[in-house]
């Protein structure tokens, strides 16, 4: 069960670092405004920053209040 948060945590981060270079660099902003199947990659890399989000905060709270 711990390789699946790991994966999770995984993907975050990758998404995360992705959204960081993002930010920092004019020029894949633009690319991605202007390319379709960059905007498309962005949008991935969005909903995978959100469910991976979600699913870590859910199963903190869950370790959290569900303790053995």
């Amino acid at each position: 069960m711990k390789k699946i948060w790991l994966t999770i945590a995984g993907f975050w981060l990758i998404s995360v670092i992705y959204f960081l270079v993002y930010i920092s660099t004019a020029a894949l902003q633009t690319a991605v405004n202007e390319n379709s199947f960059l905007s498309l990659v962005h949008g991935v890399m969005d909903l995978i920053l959100l469910g991976t989000t979600f699913a870590l905060v859910a199963g903190g709270l869950y370790r959290l209040f569900h303790r053995r």
